[in-house]
């Protein structure tokens, strides 16, 4: 049964997509404990989104692997005299939803709900004890525990994930981003609520939080709000940053052993930070050449021309540091090297030519006509403004970003990925079963 707030984001969709677009401006201002603070209002819909992103990713783990995830999987679980129970019935009461995650670089936590006074001052009342008061609860903690300890367990029954984790270790050896962002058997079973209680109080401070908003409220009421969410949190001291990534000096191939009929084959290395300035050299090129689907040029190729696999993707993902591009494709046991040269070959030629003026402009059209759909609710505007202000990107990123693509030349292309993408220092992992080819 769908709940009212359910209901009003179907309706509103609709007016959304049917309404004139006009690109948002993003209000800033910081709290007197060094919150920062972004916000775009808008109307038609009478709901607010917001996320607030803590610099307390898994790559501050240190010794303790898998502390942060942790940690943030415990935050709403048991606060200020409030069960688990009690945090989830209250949100469900008034239709609001409320959840946490962690990557490598960030935790965050989640939130929306209807704007009317019931609803909101009731959901941002559990959300404000989420967040100054919890309690890491050691009943809770042991179920999470446990259920940490599954999935690490689980991780090998997984081709993908086995291959994408060896591709990590491999990548950033000896950086924090070659950890898994759940820890592993050993850390995790070491870890007490202690060290979960310590990690929130080193990294849970003013100066190492941002929060977005995105909704139907007033300048006037959102500043009420984070006043009132994020006031009694101490100021603290900003973490320090992330070390840099060292690429290796030779690339890899690693092959793990996996009873399957297909081989995961992932090919990668570290390119791309937030906010680089390669960027829209590089992700315009990317969506030429495995980024647009059945239109891209490594589907063209190792699908439509070789019937290596049903799909192949290429992608970038900036983080803090370098984070990767990653070509990927499942391709039958027997055909492992063919679908291995043909990729590299798709990769060697792209790099060495570049796009051609075709392939550039209907990349253009497709980057550009697409472009309002990517603000066309709260919650993808709010995604936006997240990764904007997280990446430290300009706040008028959105409405210079067609502009930026469309100044995208063939030469800019080629020569940002002649330069970044090196071939002889990525590292390649394929996970399936070894077929005898004699």
């Amino acid at each position: 049964m769908l709940t009212k707030l359910q209901c009003l984001i179907s309706v509103g969709l609709c007016v959304v997509s049917s309404a004139s677009f006009a690109v948002p401006t993003i209000q800033h201002w910081e709290t007197k404990n060094g919150v920062r603070v972004y916000f775009v209002p808008t109307t038609g819909l009478p709901i607010l989104d917001a996320q607030l992103v803590f610099d307390a990713g898994s790559a501050r783990d240190g010794i303790k692997k898998g502390v942060a995830a942790l940690t943030s999987g415990l935050l709403d679980q048991g606060a200020a005299g409030l069960s688990a129970q009690d945090i989830s019935e209250q949100m469900e009461n008034v239709g609001a939803q409320l959840s946490t995650s962690t990557s490598r670089d960030f935790t965050s936590i989640a939130y929306r709900s209807l704007t009317d006074s019931k609803a909101l001052n009731a959901s941002w009342a559990v959300l404000k004890k989420v967040l100054n008061q919890p309690e890491f609860p050691s009943k809770d903690f042991k179920r999470e525990k446990d259920r940490t300890l599954l999935g690490i367990k689980r991780r090998q029954e997984s081709p993908g994930t086995i291959a994408q984790l060896a591709l990590y270790q491999a990548m950033y050896k000896g950086h924090p981003y070659s950890n898994a962002i759940q820890g592993e058997k050993n850390t995790v079973e070491s870890i007490q609520t202690n060290d979960l209680k310590a990690f929130y109080k080193k990294h849970y401070v003013g100066k190492n939080l941002i929060v977005s908003l995105v909704g139907g409220v007033t300048r006037e009421q959102a500043e009420r709000l984070v006043d009132d969410l994020v006031g009694d949190l101490p100021v603290g001291e900003k973490t320090s940053p992330i070390q840099p990534v060292t690429i290796v000096d030779k690339g890899l191939t690693i092959h793990k052993e996996f009873p399957s009929q297909q081989t995961h084959l992932m090919y990668s290395l570290p390119v791309l930070t937030r906010n680089d300035a390669d960027y829209f050299a590089l992700s315009v090129g990317n969506h030429i050449l495995g980024g647009s689907g059945f239109s891209s040029r490594i589907v063209k190729e190792i699908r439509e021309e070789r019937g290596l696999a049903y799909s192949a993707y290429t992608y970038f993902h900036p983080m803090i540091q370098k984070g990767p591009f990653l070509v990927g494709l499942q391709t039958r046991n027997e055909k492992v090297a063919e679908a291995s040269s043909a990729t590299k070959n798709v990769l060697k030629a792209f790099i060495k030519d570049g796009p051609t003026k075709e392939e550039l402009e209907a990349a253009k059209k497709n980057i550009t006509g697409g472009f309002a759909l990517k603000l066309d609710s709260n919650k993808k505007l709010l995604g936006n403004v997240v990764g904007i202000v997280a990446s430290g990107a300009p706040l008028d990123y959105l409405n210079t970003y067609l502009q930026k693509v469309n100044a995208v030349t063939r030469e800019q292309i080629k020569e940002a990925f002649q330069r970044r993408v090196v071939m002889d220092k990525m590292v390649m992992v394929t996970v399936g079963k070894t077929v005898d080819q004699q």
